[in-house]
């Protein structure tokens, strides 16, 4: 694990206005990626920027090597500030997809409505609040209806064809991209009264709207990608702006939009946290098998009592480790929801 207070003690010179010549001396020798803002930059030109300042930095280079180069990113320079200023964790909740089509509509969990309370019990611990919404067109790609009829036609791989669907069966579809989907009641659809948030979950003074699924050629269970990874919302550079390090997770599906949405928070470093009071699932099985990937991903599900103690957590060390443990440190140049994207591998 990548211990910031060895960074610290080997760099007790290093201030913030110092990350900042760092950044700019690494960005003007760095081939960036024409779709990100992640830098790849050669390991001995950055020792060397690192050295005419006198900084030493093996372990943050060990941290970030990417096939002998070095990935370098806001996110790093995150953690530097970090490093130089002491700067202790910020944590934000996501409440994820609490819309009446997901609790008494077409798409209705059981017992869905009981997250309300949990959520808004919870809400006024945090300074920073993201309520993600599926935000469908008419002819959305995840409609069984829309499949049904080949408005989106499925490809050879797949072993049920479009025409002979049934709702909830997976099929195949020709994209691009060409990904499995399970085929959905309609639900959601922009501008509906199934779209909307439930009545009774509060609206927060600090609470900022995620819409997500707006693309019509593929689904997006994440609150932060698509399920092709071709599109995302401005979620993640929403909380890398407000220096967030931790992320507590809640809402509709554990096995679908929740636990995607926490398995990308961890997969772009974030310490997450998942109330188990605050979620409920399609169905029993498919939730303990996504509730098993999240916790393989390095993702804790906690009781909502536990909520008070865990925001008054300060040290940051541990978060800093899992951020280095990711390997993937990158942003978005543009959150244009059409923006094709790629993550580095």
């Amino acid at each position: 694990m990548f211990d910031l207070s060895a960074f610290r003690s080997e760099n007790p010179s290093l201030t913030v206005s110092l990350v900042g010549k760092i950044f700019d001396d690494i960005c003007s020798q760095s081939q960036t990626d024409n779709q990100t803002t992640a830098m790849y930059v050669s390991r001995s030109v950055v020792q060397d920027v690192f050295n005419k300042h006198g900084v030493r930095a093996e372990k943050l280079l060990d941290a970030s090597k990417v096939e002998g180069d070095i990935l370098y990113s806001p996110t790093i320079v995150a953690l530097l500030q970090a490093a130089a200023s002491d700067e202790k964790k910020v944590f934000a909740l996501i409440i994820v997809d609490v819309q009446n089509d997901f609790i008494s509509g077409s798409l209705a969990v059981n017992e869905g409505e009981m997250v309300v309370p949990v959520i808004n019990e919870m809400g006024p611990l945090f300074s920073h609040i993201y309520k993600t919404a599926d935000w469908h067109p008419t002819d959305h790609i995840s409609f069984h209806s829309n499949v049904k009829k080949c408005l989106w036609p499925t490809s050879e791989k797949s072993t049920i064809k479009g025409c002979d669907s049934c709702m909830f069966q997976t099929v195949v579809v020709s994209g691009p991209p060409e990904l499995k989907q399970t085929l959905w009641p309609d639900h959601c659809i922009q501008g509906s009264f199934g779209a909307e948030f439930h009545k009774d979950l509060k609206i927060f003074p600090n609470e900022v709207r995620v819409n997500k699924g707006m693309k019509c050629c593929v689904d997006s269970y994440s609150g932060f990608w698509d399920n092709g990874d071709t599109s995302h919302t401005p979620l993640y550079n929403m909380l890398l702006e407000k220096g967030v390090t931790d992320v507590v997770v809640c809402g509709i599906a554990t096995d679908f939009c929740v636990g995607f949405t926490a398995l990308d928070a961890a997969r772009h470093g974030f310490r997450t946290v998942v109330v188990n009071e605050a979620i409920r699932g399609v169905m029993p099985d498919t939730s303990a098998g996504m509730m098993a990937r999240c916790r393989r991903a390095g993702v804790e599900f906690v009781s909502s009592k536990s909520i008070p103690d865990i925001v008054k957590e300060k040290d940051v060390y541990d978060t800093v480790g899992r951020i280095f443990r990711v390997k993937k440190h990158f942003t978005i140049i543009d959150v244009n929801a059409n923006q094709q994207y790629t993550p580095p591998v």
